[in-house]
């Protein structure tokens, strides 16, 4: 069964997922739901969502709390900036289908120069793509 655009949190493991993260998220974030790129979305203790974007590498609030985050979520802009939904829509068509324990994702990241194209597009192991971009964006933050 094809994943939907996001999936929810609740009952996965979620620790080998976020390993590479850890130097980013903190340890408080509540994973609530993780999109179809691999994209997540964390309450925090106050209420708060946060995105962890996986293009820029970048971990920002995106909501005070659930009703203005339920709010966002329904609008295209958000859809497509937390979750992908253009670029979902357009593998789908062209037949990429991951399964739960799977994600779309950036053959050569974007970050590096790798083109937004169906061609630079796969379906990932989730795990390994986490890992991968998180060792990734850990070691341009360093720079």
């Amino acid at each position: 069964m094809p994943r939907d655009l996001a999936i929810s949190c609740e009952g996965m493991d979620c620790k080998p997922l976020l390993s590479e993260w850890r130097w980013l998220v903190p340890s408080d974030a509540i994973p609530l739901m993780i999109g179809i790129f691999g994209d997540w979305i964390f309450g925090a203790p106050d209420g708060s969502h946060w995105h962890l974007d996986l293009l820029e590498g970048q971990f920002q609030q995106v909501a005070r709390d659930s009703t203005e985050f339920n709010a966002r979520k329904r609008e295209e802009k958000y859809r497509d900036e937390w979750f992908g939904a253009n670029w979902a829509d357009i593998a789908l068509a062209k037949g990429f289908l991951p399964n739960a324990d799977e994600c779309l994702g950036w053959k050569i990241a974007p970050v590096l120069g790798g083109p937004f194209s169906v061609e630079n597009m796969q379906v990932f192991s989730l795990i390994v793509y986490q890992r991968l971009n998180g060792q990734l964006f850990r070691q341009l933050s360093q720079k």
